[in-house]
């Protein structure tokens, strides 16, 4: 063991491409070969490996050394594990931490104000508008005195951000204080020994403390397994905070961790030594061995360990010797940031804003221009009472003598000035604005009731799931997805196995057939078989619909010739399995599986008289077989070995001694395709094989999933030897996962066939109308699934993902079309020509077209880059199946498809952990709730209950929202130019001097106040089609597709019809005022309170009023009569009036007019008044002069009857939206008219 400290580092295999993060049993970064010799480079250097910096001397560890107890010889062996940077292996760590205190918050009371202004004023704008706030403090070029007024509404959004980032950071705190302050028991630690557990919070825990956990309580730290309650070393464990999985599973102590021959007196017997490998990532993974106090060792693997975050459950207790903490815990490796997603209309939005800035810079650039032109004219410089040097002024001031008269030198000045007039073009609420409305989308979602599903967990309890939103700031891309990548089990299907039919020993049982079956019938015109009612003595069993009253009489008849073949079959069922029984709240067992097939396929073996009933001491498996006169015995099996299930593997074994004979037999079952490698050359009868491999392509037509069956007989000195080879692969440090699997495959082979399973997964509800109505919005839809290839057409047909019409476009390795290399992959002049037929088929005629690939022609395709290629097929063809494919190449296809064409939005959705990858590499994830746990709904952007919801969610709130953000982002701007433009109209009456026409504060408020409330309800509640006509017209939905409602064209159109309002309000009150109006003394209003508060208040006008041209949602106020008239509903019947704030339109004009009057009314009075007179203003007599009134509204009639005509946009009230969809329902019924 001491030698392990002489170990060089490793290195690390390349990230796959769209790879994310670790799934099932994949062992990313295996251990290689390490050198035997420490005395090679004494003196090394530092040097790099496999992207790990470590320090080649005697002192660098490659494996972690814990002394179980001695928290202090652990410690100083964790100071010289070496450093690590993020990788394959999980962040960045190293060396060693002792402390399991844990912070995922990001601030602290003193950290929250540097951090939060630096996150603030990484975004442009906030940026921008800080410049702004400076350039107002410098009396030369500032319009409001030197007084940085804008620093109040940047102020106000600042303040609503730090109130977001608090509350969600409060709540990090609070979990982390919980989390932190947790009590668990220790028994030994720093060198002591307790026989009674001593309390201690999880924080104090240390790396090399003995902990004991008592059941239901979560593990404080990742430990590795000493002992339990129970005399095998069990324990079970509840994995839902680490994977998202509520069934239970089992872990086990190895049975050599604790011996009598250990001396007590060395902290009780568990004073060993735990040489592991260093913190990763790998949830699944595990490699040490554990040196006993007598030195003995032995292997430790990943069921030897307990992770931090999953509860213990079943066992009384558990004891353990902690091996990570705090952030080196493998809970917390995995818990990385989500990657950043960015919709397209907020990245148009962005480079849209950076244009506006442009514009601004031209205009300032501009006005500066004319401004010296003008100064440079001898008539200017004549102009004395310009500057204030006339004599009469002279003769009344001799200061005024010395007033300088400005050159064209001032005109730099001029610019900056100006850059604060214009300061508007760049909205400042936009961002907030944005935020608010999609928040508000975001409930409106959650809020709706079509949506909502009720589902029933393991234990048999119901549980509510209501759509969720994760991440809100993509609401508007709902309505611009052109891919859909869809896992089928679980996705379109229920992943609600129930056991169908088998084949054994050659003979098919199980009538009736299912859907997806019906189907295929129907599709190829062949009878549908009748079904027998179910035999009223057939028991029922949860996961089982199995009728056959042919096959009841065989299980009743010990004498049939078939009878031993179908226990033998029933009886592999029951043995070869990881399945844990455990009694739900009603006190019946149920099955607890890592798989819905498993749980089947045990389910079915008790149905038919084989009841697995639990484990005994030494592995022994206790099987109560019923015989056919219905008495019932228990019979032990002794299991020797158990090898699992995986990904890579596709198989699992058992192998076990047979009750009297002492036969060592193993039962083994898998995927076809794998299981046919290891049968054996001859069958019994010869024909076995054969007639099996029919029933299997009948199952295939039925959609149903299938499993070999094999079993065979162990030679006692085979399998001695074997076993040692085994163990020594289990106990290897090296490569344990490769090895393991190396020496599983020399037992497993020449396999005699006992027959196949075969489970039905129902499609989901709704799923078949979805996936038509995706194909009628232009909407591609890819299944993507490990089924074999003709089973996964069959259920693409029965989902509508395929129909009759089609024509049907095969790549797959298996038709033996292609030329295949020794990997069974297809070369590259092969893949090209096959491409190459594709894309001239699909050009072909005017019907529809679908493709279906397998795993293996997607290998070649992207071993050789063909890409591009392959995506022009898939551009004419409504529908894609990509088959027999691995949650890695999941992740591929979707990046392949996003490299291939990056203008397009793709979604990704599953419900399992193998689905993450593809949900994080797609623009939008959706995970379903489902049985495989919640890892998907966790790593998702949205989660819902069912597919069908998915059509919904995209067809109908996605098209909202896409078109409510772009009328927000576009209205965002237009109400600006509508606002600013005039600043520069009036500059050019007065030599573009700087001198502003509205007064500071109300040119503020326009922004935050005025205009504010009416474009956030717009974005939140406003819609052009209600739902119903929406999913009807799944056309509709081309308009994300199209970016119809939103591109530089129709910014720019916007923006001019801005300028064309812009004019008309600042003409008109330019034309009543040359006539003049007075006060009641005689007086000349001033600058500010004639034209500057009428075009203001024509802007407002104006901009609500287009604002309301867009609206297409109407809803009168009913409900506060109906209901009674409490203030919430009179509350809920104002926003209910058009949806999209047309009533709150009118309150915020009405909001301006009493801002305005009650400036009027405070004069001269008070602070507010005193900076009023500072400019100039003479607001008190608005109070008075009802006559201004009287030409304000007869201007505003004037202005608003204008601007309506000199819309440029075409589709008022969603008019034009209207006769659309009337002229295509009308065509429409004309087709269904010429077909009848």
């Amino acid at each position: 063991v001491s030698s392990l400290s002489k170990y060089r580092p490793v290195t690390h295999s390349a990230q796959l491409p769209g790879f994310r993060m670790p799934s099932g049993n994949e062992a990313l970064n295996p251990m290689t070969e390490m050198a035997q010799k420490s005395d090679q480079e004494p003196n090394a250097k530092i040097r790099q490996s496999g992207g790990f910096e470590v320090n080649m001397g005697e002192e660098a560890l490659e494996f972690r050394h814990i002394t179980a107890g001695l928290t202090s010889k652990t410690n100083g062996d964790l100071t010289a594990e070496p450093k690590r940077p993020a990788g394959l292996h999980g962040p960045a760590t190293g060396p060693g931490l002792l402390s399991n205190h844990v912070v995922t918050s990001m601030y602290t009371a003193w950290s929250f104000a540097p951090k939060f202004l630096v996150k603030s004023f990484s975004r442009v704008a906030n940026c921008y508008f800080l410049m702004i706030c400076v350039l107002q403090t410098f009396p030369s070029v500032s319009i409001t005195h030197g007084k940085p007024t804008t620093v109040v509404p940047l102020m106000f959004i600042l303040t609503i951000a730090a109130m977001k980032e608090i509350n969600e950071d409060l709540a990090r705190h609070r979990a982390d204080d919980e989390e932190n302050n947790t009590m668990t028991r220790v028994l030994g630690s720093d060198g002591k020994y307790s026989s009674e557990p001593i309390p201690k919070k999880w924080s104090d825990v240390r790396v090399g403390d003995i902990v004991e956990v008592r059941n239901r309580e979560p593990i404080p730290a990742d430990i590795v397994l000493l002992e339990t309650s129970h005399p095998e070393g069990q324990c079970q464990i509840m994995t839902a905070n680490l994977d998202g999985e509520t069934n239970l599973k089992t872990m086990v102590a190895h049975k050599d961790m604790v011996s009598d021959s250990c001396d007590k007196s060395v902290m009780g017997g568990y004073g060993g030594e735990i040489v592991c490998e260093l913190p990763n990532n790998r949830l699944l993974n595990f490699e040490g061995t554990y040196t006993r106090p007598d030195g003995e060792k032995v292997s430790l693997g990943p069921k030897n360990v307990l992770l931090r975050g999953v509860v213990l459950r079943q066992t009384e207790w558990a004891r353990g010797i902690v091996a990570y903490t705090g952030k080196e815990t493998k809970i917390q490796m995995n818990a990385a940031e989500p990657p950043n997603k960015v919709s397209s209309v907020m990245k148009l939005s962005n480079d849209l804003t950076k244009l506006m800035f442009v514009v601004d810079i031209c205009f300032c650039l501009m006005a500066a221009c004319v401004n010296a032109s003008i100064l440079g004219t001898e008539n200017a410089k004549n102009s004395c009472y310009l500057w204030g040097n006339c004599d009469y002024i002279v003769a009344m001031d001799p200061d005024a003598a010395n007033n300088k008269i400005p050159d064209s030198t001032d005109s730099l000045l001029i610019f900056f000035t100006h850059i604060l007039i214009f300061t508007n073009f760049i909205p400042i609420s936009l961002l907030v604005t944005i935020d608010m409305v999609k928040l508000g989308q975001a409930r409106m979602l959650e809020f709706d009731l079509d949506m909502y599903h009720e589902i029933k967990d393991h234990s048999g309890e119901i549980a509510e799931i209501p759509l969720s939103v994760k991440r809100s700031d993509l609401n508007e891309e709902l309505g611009q997805v052109r891919h859909i990548f869809s896992d089928k089990t679980g996705t379109l299907t229920c992943n609600i196995m129930d056991f169908r039919k088998c084949s054994i020993n050659g003979n098919s049982y199980g009538l009736g057939t299912t859907a997806i079956g019906l189907s295929f019938l129907k599709r190829n015109n062949k009878p549908i078989p009748a079904v027998p009612p179910k035999p009223a003595d057939e028991p029922d069993t949860p996961n089982v619909n199995f009728i056959d009253p042919a096959f009841s009489k065989i299980m009743k008849d010990p004498s049939h010739p078939e009878y031993k073949f179908c226990c033998e079959f029933f009886l592999s069922l029951a043995l070869n399995h990881d399945v844990l029984p455990e009694e739900n709240k009603t006190g019946e067992v149920i099955y607890s599986a890592s798989s819905p097939d498993e749980a089947a396929l045990v389910y079915a073996a008790k149905h038919f008289g084989f009841f697995f009933k639990r484990t005994e001491n030494g592995g022994k498996m206790v099987i109560g077989k019923k015989s056919p006169d219905g008495s019932e015995e228990d019979v032990t099996y002794e299991v020797l070995n158990f090898l699992e299930f995986n990904s890579d593997r596709k198989r699992s074994s058992v192998i076990l001694k047979e009750p009297g004979t002492g036969k060592i037999v193993l039962f083994c079952k898998g995927a076809d395709n794998v299981m046919k490698k290891r049968m054996a050359a001859r069958q019994r009868p010869d024909d076995l094989m054969k007639k099996t491999e029919a029933h299997l392509n009948q199952y295939v037509d039925d959609g149903l999933r299938t499993l070999l069956v094999g079993k065979t007989y162990v030679e006692n000195s085979f399998y001695e030897t074997w076993k040692k080879k085994f163990a020594a692969a289990e106990n290897s440090l090296q490569d344990r996962d490769a090895k393991r699997m190396e020496v599983m495959d020399l037992i497993e082979k020449d396999f005699q066939l006992m027959g196949v399973t075969a489970i039905e997964d129902k499609l989901q509800d709704g799923v078949g109308d979805a996936l038509t109505d995706f194909r009628g919005a232009n909407i591609k839809v890819w299944m993507l699934t490990g089924d074999k290839v003709d089973t996964a057409i069959n259920i693409g047909y029965s989902c509508s993902l395929l129909d009759t019409g089609m024509t049907l476009l095969r790549a797959c390795g298996e038709d033996n079309e292609m030329d295949l290399d020794h990997d069974k992959v297809p070369t590259e002049p092969a893949i090209m020509k096959k491409i190459d037929e594709l894309l001239a088929v699909a050009k072909e005629g005017d019907n529809e077209k679908a493709l279906v690939v397998d795993t293996a022609a997607l290998s070649a395709i992207m071993l050789y880059s063909k890409e591009m290629e392959l995506n022009e097929v898939c551009k004419l063809c409504k529908s894609v199946i990509c088959a027999r494919v691995t949650p890695r190449q999941k992740a591929s296809i979707v990046d392949m498809v996003r490299y291939a064409d990056p203008n397009v939005v793709t979604l990704s959705i599953g419900d399992g952990a193998n689905d993450v990858p593809m949900i994080q590499t797609a623009h939008l994830g959706v995970g379903i709730h489902g049985l495989e746990g919640r890892q998907a709904v966790n790593n998702s952007d949205y989660a819902i209950g069912q597919f069908r919801f998915l059509r919904k969610l995209l067809l109908v709130h996605g098209r909202w929202n896409y078109r409510r953000t772009c009328k927000v982002c576009l209205y965002m701007f237009y109400k600006n130019v509508c606002y600013v433009v005039p600043q520069f109209l009036f500059g050019l009456y007065c030599m573009m001097s700087g001198q502003p026409i509205y007064h500071d504060f109300i040119y503020q408020m326009y922004n935050t106040m005025y205009t504010a409330t009416p474009i956030v309800i717009y974005g939140i509640m406003d819609r052009d089609v209600d739902k119903n006509t929406a999913l009807k017209n799944p056309w509709l939905y081309f308009d994300g597709q199209a970016n119809t409602f939103m591109s530089r064209s129709i910014f720019f159109k916007w923006v001019a019809e801005g300028i064309v309002h812009a004019s008309v309000c600042f003409f008109v009150p330019v034309a009543l005022y040359q006539y003049g109006i007075f006060d009641g003394q005689g007086y000349n209003l001033d600058l500010f309170t004639g034209i500057g508060t009428f075009t203001n208040m024509l802007a407002v006008i104006v901009a609500s009023g287009r604002l309301y041209c867009e609206t297409g949602y109407f809803n009168y106020p009913h409900l506060y009569i109906a209901r009674g008239g409490c203030a919430s509903v009179f509350f809920e019947g104002m926003v209910s009036f058009t949806g999209s704030g047309c009533t709150w339109q009118l309150i915020s004009f009405g909001l301006w007019w009493a801002m305005l009057k009650m400036i009027s009314d405070f004069g001269t009075k008070g602070i507010m008044g005193t900076y009023f007179f500072e400019v100039g203003g003479t607001f008190p007599t608005l109070a008075h002069d009802y006559g201004l009134y009287m030409v304000m509204i007869w201007g505003m009639a004037f202005v608003v009857l204008w601007s309506f005509c000199l819309i440029l946009g075409q589709d008022l009230f969603g008019t034009q939206l209207r006769a659309n969809i009337a002229m295509r329902m009308k065509r429409e019924e004309e087709k269904l008219q010429k077909v009848e």
